[in-house]
C-alpha cells in the first residue's frame, strides 16, 4: 500500500509539469501560432478526481498577418483559476464518455479584439473532441466573476463589468447535440450580468442588472437605458431612441424555442418605461417585417405597461404623454397576425390608460391637454377626461400669424366618451366608425377681430367638409350636454369688444357619416339644439343636413321665446353702433334653406315697444352726436316697426324675408347669422336689399 501511494506521488509530481506544458504546446499547434498560453500554476489529484490551473494567461500573437482570414476569435484572457472536481479517470482511459461533476472558472478578464467571419463549415463543438472519447458529461459548469469587453480601439463596442453563468447537465457528445431538449448541450442554464455597455446601430446602451434562467424561462432586466448619439429632437433616416426602463421582465421564455429561432414569451411587462422617440423621416418597415429575418414565429401571450412615459420630441406636435398602462392579449407578430380580421395591431384585445397627455394642435398655434384617456378594443370604448384646448397667442397676434380673420377659441369639457369605437377598422383603414359620442361639461370661448381681413380660403367649418374628408366617418349619434359658449368680437370699424353668451346648450346629431350607403336625400344628418342666450332667452332649432350634397343645400327650422331684445346690446352696441333702447319679443319662429350660394327663409317675430338708437364712436359719453340723434328719431319714426303684430287684418303680422348671399369664406354658422339678421331687419321694417347689404358684412 505504501508502494502505491508512493508511485501515485511520484506520478503526479511527473504528470502536472507534462499536463501543462502539454495544454500550452497544443493551443499553439491548434491555434497554428496564433495564440499563446501560459498556465500559472497546474495541479492534479489523481486519487479525487481533481484538476486545478491557476493564473492562466491566453494571448494572442502580434504578428497580424497570421489573423488575416483567421477562423478563430482575436482575444486576450486572464483567469484566476480554473477547477474540475469528479473526473472519471476510468472512463477517460477507456475512451468511453467522461463524467465530470463540476467545472468552475472563477476570475475572468476577457477582451475580444475581432470576431471572425461566420464560417457555415465549422465543425461542431462535439466533433471537436480527442476521437477516442463518446463525449464529455458535465454535472456543474460555473463561470463566476467574469469581465469582458469587445472591440480593437481604446473604448470598447461592448463591455461587462460583472457577469456570471452556470448550467446544469451538459452532455458533450452528439446525443446530446440531438437533443431538441437542450441548449448548447445543457439540459439548463442561468445567467447574470451587472453594469453592460455597448454600441450598436448609432445607439448607447446600458444595462445596470439582467438575469435569465432557462428552468424558470424568465429574464429579468433592471436599470436598462438606451441613448441616441444623434439629436432626438430632429429626424433622420432611421429612427433614434432614449429609453430608460426601471425593469423588464420577460415570462415564460424558452431556451428551446429560442435555439429553434421562435420567441413565445407568456408575458412582457415594462415598469415605469420613459421614452423619448424620434420617428424616421421615411415611415420604418411593419414590426412583423423587421422580425422576420429573426425568427420564424414570434409571439406575446400578453404586453404589459405599468407607469410609462412617452415623448415625441421630432414630431410637430411634440405629444407627451405619462402614467401610461397598456395591456395587449395574444399579440402575434407575423404577417398572418398583422392579416387577422380578429386581431387589431396583431393583438387579440388591447387596454390602454394614460394619465396627462399633452401635445400642440395645429402647431404652434393650440396646445392640448387631456388629465386622462382609457381606451378599450374588446368593448369599443374611448373615454377622456379635462380636455383642454388653449391658443398659444393672443386673438390679435393669431390674426396676424395667420395673416386674417381667424377665431381664438378655448375649450374645456370635464368628459369625452365614445361607446361602439371600431378599432379595427381604425386600424385597418383610418375609417372612424361609432355608436354614439358624448361631450360633457363643454365650455367654449370664442375670440374674433373683424379688423383683419377674411380668410382668402374656402371655409372647413361647412357641411361640405365632412364630405371630402379622406376617411370613413360613421357616427350613429353625438350628444352635447349642458355647454357653455361665450363669444367676443372687435368691430372691424369700432375697435371696440362686442359679447354674447350661450349657456345650457343641448345637441343631438343622428347620422354623422360620409358614407353614400347612408347619407342621403331621404336620410340626412339631422341636428337637434336648444340652449340659452345671455342666460334669458331660450331658443331651439331643428337642421336637415344631406352632407353629400354637391350644392350644400340644407334646411331647419328654429323658435325663439319670449325675452327682450336689449339683451343684445353686449354686441350691437360696440361693434355695430346700434343700441336696442327697448323692445319684447313674445315668439319667433324662423323657417330657412341654405346652400354654397345663400340663405333664404322666413321670420315670424312677434314683438312689442322696438326702439333703436344709432351711436357714433365720435360721441360724447353716451356716444350720441346730433347727426346719430336726428337719424335715430328718422329710424324709429319712418322706418322702424315697433310692434308687430301691428293693426287688424290677416296682414297684420310682418314676415321678415330671409335672404342672404353666401361668401364660402365663412363657416356655415355664419351663413345661418346673416339669414337671421336679414329676417330680423326685414321684419321690423329695414327694406329687403338693405336687410340683405346689412347682413353680408363681416
Amino acid at each position: 500500500m505504501l508502494l502505491l501511494l508512493v508511485l501515485l506521488g511520484l506520478s503526479a509530481l511527473l504528470l502536472d509539469p507534462w499536463l501543462r506544458r502539454t495544454l500550452e504546446q497544443q493551443v499553439a499547434r491548434k491555434s497554428q501560432g496564433r495564440y499563446q498560453l501560459r498556465i500559472g500554476d497546474l495541479h492534479t489529484s489523481l486519487l479525487t478526481g481533481t484538476l486545478r490551473l491557476q493564473n492562466i494567461r491566453l494571448r494572442p500573437a502580434a504578428d497580424s498577418g497570421l489573423w488575416q482570414q483567421a477562423k478563430l476569435p482575436r482575444l486576450l484572457a486572464d483567469v484566476r483559476e480554473v477547477r474540475l472536481t469528479g473526473i472519471g479517470l476510468l472512463a477517460l482511459v477507456r475512451g468511453a464518455e467522461v463524467p465530470i461533476d463540476t467545472v468552475l472558472v472563477a476570475g475572468t478578464q476577457l477582451r475580444v479584439l475581432q470576431l471572425p467571419a461566420p464560417d457555415s463549415a465549422a465543425r461542431p463543438l462535439h466533433e471537436q473532441l480527442p476521437k477516442f472519447l463518446d463525449g464529455i458529461r458535465v454535472g456543474y459548469l460555473g463561470l463566476l466573476n467574469v469581465q469582458a469587453a469587445y472591440g480593437p480601439g481604446r473604448v470598447p463596442v461592448a463591455s461587462v463589468r460583472q457577469a456570471s453563468f452556470t448550467a446544469q447537465d451538459i452532455l458533450l457528445s452528439k446525443a446530446g447535440a440531438a437533443d431538441s431538449q437542450r441548449v448548447g448541450y445543457a439540459a439548463a442554464f442561468a445567467g447574470q450580468l451587472r453594469r453592460g455597455v455597448a454600441t450598436m446601430a448609432r445607439h448607447r446602451l446600458l444595462v445596470g442588472n439582467a438575469r435569465f434562467s432557462s428552468a424558470q424561462q424568465q429574464l429579468t432586466v433592471d436599470s436598462l437605458r438606451i441613448r441616441s448619439v444623434d439629436d432626438i429632437r430632429q429626424q433622420g433616416q432611421t429612427v433614434r431612441v432614449r429609453l430608460l426602463l426601471p425593469r423588464l421582465q420577460v415570462g415564460g421564455l424558452s431556451a428551446t424555442d429560442l435555439r429553434a429561432r421562435r420567441l413565445l414569451p407568456d408575458s412582457v411587462v415594462l415598469t415605469r418605461p420613459w421614452l423619448a422617440l424620434a420617428l424616421p423621416s421615411q415611415p420604418p418597415p411593419a414590426l412583423h417585417t423587421v422580425l422576420a429575418p429573426y425568427f420564424t414565429r414570434a409571439s406575446l401571450g400578453q404586453l404589459r405597461v405599468r407607469g410609462g412615459t412617452l415623448h415625441l420630441p421630432a414630431t410637430t406636435p411634440r405629444p407627451r404623454i405619462q402614467d401610461i398602462r397598456l395591456q395587449a392579449e395574444a399579440v402575434l407578430l407575423t404577417a398572418a397576425g398583422a392579416q387577422d380580421p380578429t386581431r387589431i395591431w396583431y393583438a387579440k384585445a388591447w387596454e390602454l390608460r394614460t394619465g396627462r397627455v399633452q401635445t400642440a394642435v395645429s402647431a404652434p398655434v393650440y396646445w392640448l391637454g387631456i388629465r386622462s384617456t382609457e381606451l378599450l378594443t374588446r368593448t369599443g370604448k374611448m373615454q377622456a377626461r379635462g380636455i383642454t384646448i388653449r391658443p398659444t397667442m393672443t386673438p390679435a397676434a393669431l390674426a396676424r400669424y395667420k395673416g386674417h380673420q381667424t377665431p381664438h377659441i378655448t375649450v374645456q369639457a370635464t368628459q369625452f366618451d365614445v361607446a361602439g369605437f371600431d378599432y379595427a377598422a381604425f386600424a385597418r383603414q383610418s375609417s372612424l366608425l361609432a355608436q354614439t359620442l358624448q361631450l360633457q361639461g363643454l365650455r367654449v370661448l370664442i375670440a374674433g377681430d373683424g379688423r383683419f381681413a377674411l380668410n382668402p380660403k374656402t371655409s372647413l367649418v361647412t357641411q361640405e367638409s365632412l364630405a371630402k374628408l379622406p376617411v370613413r366617418l360613421n357616427v350613429r349619434r353625438m350628444q352635447l350636454r349642458n355647454a357653455y359658449v361665450a363669444t367676443s368680437y372687435v368691430g372691424p370699424t369700432t375697435g371696440q369688444t362686442g359679447n354674447i353668451l350661450f349657456s345650457r346648450i343641448n345637441v343631438t346629431l343622428q347620422n354623422v357619416t360620409n358614407d353614400p350607403r347612408l347619407m342621403t336625400a331621404a336620410t340626412p344628418l339631422v341636428a337637434r339644439a336648444s340652449g340659452w342666450l345671455q342666460n334669458s332667452w331660450y331658443a331651439s332649432a331643428n337642421f336637415r343636413i344631406p352632407v353629400l350634397d354637391p350644392a350644400g343645400r340644407h334646411s331647419g327650422e328654429g323658435t325663439f321665446g319670449p325675452a327682450s331684445i336689449t339683451l343684445l346690446n353686449t354686441m350691437t352696441e360696440p361693434t355695430r353702433l346700434v343700441r336696442f333702447e327697448s323692445g319684447n319679443v313674445h315668439r319667433a319662429t324662423v323657417r330657412f334653406r341654405g346652400s354654397r350660394q345663400q340663405i333664404t327663409g322666413t321670420m315670424r317675430a312677434e314683438y312689442s315697444d322696438l326702439k333703436l338708437t344709432l351711436l357714433s364712436k365720435n360721441g360724447g359719453p353716451d356716444q350720441k352726436t346730433l347727426l346719430s340723434k336726428v337719424s335715430s328719431k328718422l329710424l324709429n319714426g319712418i322706418v322702424i316697426r315697433d310692434e308687430n303684430p301691428r293693426g287688424l287684418g290677416p296682414d297684420r303680422l310682418k314676415v321678415g324675408v330671409m335672404d342672404s348671399r353666401r361668401d364660402v369664406r365663412v363657416s356655415v354658422f355664419s351663413l345661418w347669422r346673416q339669414g337671421l339678421v336679414s329676417g330680423l331687419l326685414h321684419s321690423i321694417g329695414a327694406p329687403q336689399k338693405m336687410a340683405q347689404s346689412i347682413s353680408e358684412q363681416p
